[in-house]
């Protein structure tokens, strides 16, 4: 039996619960990791609340699902640059735990690229934890490049940006 695939732009109260359980799911296996808590890394997508990302998506954040089979398994939000010109970030590139290693989270990536790229991005920027390696390679096989690294006061860890050429 094939699984059919589809995606879903959250615009729905309903899909809001469903994307922040995914999100905290999903982001709570890298915050163990890394012994992040509320306290030390509250931004953290592993503690995000409805309110905090209906904030973001209410000044621009486009987030879609993953649905296997109607089931959603993971998420994905796109965001067009303010300053870089026809740049857009992916963020919040989440599959539940029980669905990874299974190629979801490159559909889900291949998905925010097509999605950007027909929205005009020349480019696609990410940002992630630097010394989470295993991550940075996954990007790599998929053809970003590192740009540098930046140590912002408020985050536990230095964050890494890596870009890829549309």
């Amino acid at each position: 039996m094939h699984s059919q695939i589809a995606f879903k732009k959250v615009i729905l109260e309903e899909d809001l619960t469903t994307s922040v359980k995914i999100l905290n799911d999903s982001h709570l296996t890298v915050a163990k990791e890394f012994n992040f808590t509320k306290q030390n890394n509250p931004t953290n997508s592993a503690f995000i609340d409805i309110e905090t990302l209906w904030s973001q998506l209410s000044k621009g954040i486009e987030l879609y699902l993953m649905m296997i089979n109607n089931m959603p398994i993971g998420c994905i939000a796109t965001e067009k640059s303010p300053k870089e010109i026809d740049t857009y970030y992916i963020e919040k590139v989440s599959i539940i735990p029980e669905y990874r290693h299974q190629r979801f989270g490159l559909i889900l990536m291949n998905f925010a690229l097509d999605m950007i790229k027909h929205a005009g991005a020349k480019k696609a920027s990410i940002a992630l934890i630097n010394s989470n390696i295993r991550l940075k390679n996954w990007y790599k096989q998929q053809g970003f490049i590192e740009n540098g690294t930046k140590d912002f006061e408020h985050l536990p860890f230095i964050v890494c940006f890596m870009s890829k050429q549309l």
